[in-house]
C-alpha cells in the first residue's frame, strides 16, 4: 500500500465531492506507484460525478494541471 495525498482546486473539487484534501491508501506492488496508476485509482474509486471530465484513457484530460510534489509531472 502506498499512501498518498491528493489537493485539488481550480474547480476539480467539484468532481470529488467538493473535498479539497483527499488521503488515500493504494495497493501497489512492491509499495511502488506509477502517476498512471494513481490516476486510474483515483478516478474508479474517488471520483464521485463526470469521471470522463476527469481523466481520459490512463491519464488526467488536457488542461488539467497535475503536481507531484510540488513539481509538474511533465517537466
Amino acid at each position: 500500500m502506498v499512501a498518498v495525498n491528493i489537493e485539488l482546486s481550480g474547480g476539480l473539487e467539484a468532481l470529488f465531492g467538493e473535498q479539497k484534501n483527499l488521503k488515500a491508501e493504494i495497493p501497489a506492488a512492491d509499495g511502488q506507484l506509477t502517476a498512471s496508476q494513481l490516476i486510474k485509482w483515483t478516478r474508479d474509486h474517488l471520483v464521485v460525478e463526470r469521471a470522463d471530465l476527469f481523466a481520459q484513457g490512463n491519464s488526467v484530460r488536457p488542461g488539467i494541471l497535475v503536481l507531484i510534489n510540488d513539481t509538474d509531472w511533465e517537466l
